[in-house]
């Protein structure tokens, strides 16, 4: 019964995936945009857009605590720019979204308040072609630009901040929360849940007719979302496979895959090619994955995969057996493979970003700080080589080089746990106890350890050695952290 019942409550927060994608034809009837209805408008009087952001980064605070994201800037770019190319066909193409990776086997993604959505690396290394992903993508964006997740926000409202935030994480996630257990749950549901139940079935359908036709204006495939749902539920009843957990969470009926099939029909058939970012960034986590004691079987596979396919594919298995090599510490065959690769690829900063960490772990400081240095001037848009970069100044003894890059950062992103933390080391380097006791409570504020995040700013208070000016600032810190650990409810 506890479990039908966490079922039903995850249903009503609608924090789920489906999958569909499509090409663009300028003179096809399904260039009309679809007129919605928008569900969500009256929302805007639950919850402001600045309380909102609030429980946007609370809720990822939340994420971060629960399970862990990956922390590889190429993963979390990739997932970025893939779904920044199809919100800005959306019904808010200047909202910012904030896409992130999920280290989890589990076939899933989410979305949360304040247009937080996460991919798990379940689900990527699922995916058979670009298309497929960008079509779970456009689903949840879809259920962002409908305000879906405001009927969940609203619930929640009795709530303080951080249990809300931790309750919507909670349910998306399918963990439990400490001092929020399933009894505060349903009695925030009570009444509410077989309502929200039929809300939400309207809510998968409309973020399905959205997605679909957001990713038309992308240039997608829109049949690789039947496509996608249909391969894993026949996996799952022909093959006796364990079901995954996106038709656990976010069914998928016969009807809603023949539906969607249909709508797809609608556009012109056109063969969509995989980026070759795709195929390398699945090479990364299917390596990454990979157990260290079995890594030699994981060489042999890709020793085979590389011989086999077009030439990118072919590139992208070389890829992942130089990935492999450098893993089982055969940096000088990891590095021969890489160096042709980046020779033969110049635009392609996987394989220099890969050729400059096998130098790093090779201990070749130098090589690897230029190779960087080369990176930087070829892609100087990339976050990835900024903050690799950084790492390996940090560790060669430059701090105030690791500065100046970590500091363009901070102009540019939303700082992430990494950022802070290697902002953290560098301040310490430099002879800043302060601003490394700051920034080192950054860290753990955005990983949810607020506690934590306060003892290391009274650390920084004392280090201020009575600085009037630095003891305010950090004391109206302390103040903030202190009182949203007692924070009022959200409305």
């Amino acid at each position: 019964m506890r479990r039908f019942l966490t079922v039903l409550i995850a249903s009503s927060f609608t924090c789920i995936i489906a999958s569909s994608a499509f090409v663009w034809s300028k003179n096809s009837q399904a260039n009309e945009r679809i007129k919605l209805p928008d569900i969500g408008n009256t929302s805007n009087i639950i919850i402001s857009g600045e309380l909102e952001k609030k429980l946007g980064k609370a809720f990822l605070r939340s994420i971060r605590l629960r399970v862990p994201l990956s922390n590889d800037q190429e993963i979390n770019d990739y997932a970025q720019q893939l779904g920044d190319r199809v919100a800005k066909f959306s019904e808010q193409p200047d909202r910012q979204f904030n896409f992130f990776v999920v280290q989890d086997d589990r076939i899933n993604a989410f979305a949360g308040p304040d247009a937080n959505i996460g991919l798990n690396t379940g689900l990527i290394l699922a995916a058979e072609s670009e298309s497929e992903l960008a079509s779970v993508v456009a689903h949840e964006i879809g259920h962002v630009t409908q305000q879906h997740l405001q009927r969940a926000i609203e619930s929640a409202s009795q709530m303080s901040m951080p249990s809300a935030a931790a309750m919507l994480a909670a349910v998306v996630l399918g963990v439990t929360v400490p001092g929020v257990g399933p009894a505060a749950v349903l009695a925030v549901q009570a009444g509410q849940v077989q309502q929200q139940i039929n809300f939400t079935r309207s809510h998968e359908a409309e973020a399905d007719r959205v997605g679909v036709q957001n990713l038309a204006a992308a240039g997608f495939d829109p049949r690789s979302m039947p496509i996608f749902f249909g391969r894993l539920q026949t996996a799952t009843t022909q093959y006796g496979q364990k079901i995954p957990e996106i038709l656990l969470t976010h069914p998928a009926p016969a009807s809603r895959i023949s539906d969607t099939a249909a709508r797809a029909e609608k556009f012109p058939y056109k063969q969509v090619e995989d980026s070759q970012d795709f195929r390398l960034i699945r090479m990364k986590i299917r390596v990454n994955k990979h157990p260290q004691n079995l890594t030699g079987e994981l060489i042999n596979a890709l020793k085979d995969e590389s011989s086999q396919g077009i030439t990118k594919i072919k590139e992208a298995a070389r890829y992942g057996l130089a990935l492999a090599l450098m893993k089982d510490r055969q940096f000088e065959k990891a590095r021969d493979i890489l160096s042709t690769l980046t020779e033969q690829n110049p635009t392609q900063l996987h394989y220099l970003t890969a050729l400059a960490l096998n130098e790093y772990r090779d201990n070749k400081p130098q090589q690897s700080l230029a190779l960087l240095d080369q990176g930087k001037q070829r892609f100087p848009q990339s976050r990835a080589v900024n903050l690799l970069y950084a790492m390996v100044l940090l560790h060669n003894g430059k701090p105030q080089q690791a500065l100046t890059n970590l500091n363009e950062d901070l102009q540019n992103y939303e700082p992430t746990p990494n950022v802070y933390d290697l902002l953290s080391i560098a301040y310490g380097q430099v002879n800043n106890p302060v601003r490394g006791f700051q920034y080192k409570a950054e860290y753990f504020y955005s990983l949810g350890l607020t506690k934590d995040a306060i003892i290391q700013l009274e650390q920084a208070l004392r280090a201020a050695n009575n600085n009037f000016y630095l003891s305010s600032q950090i004391e109206n810190r302390i103040n903030q952290l202190q009182a949203e650990l007692r924070a009022p409810k959200l409305l």
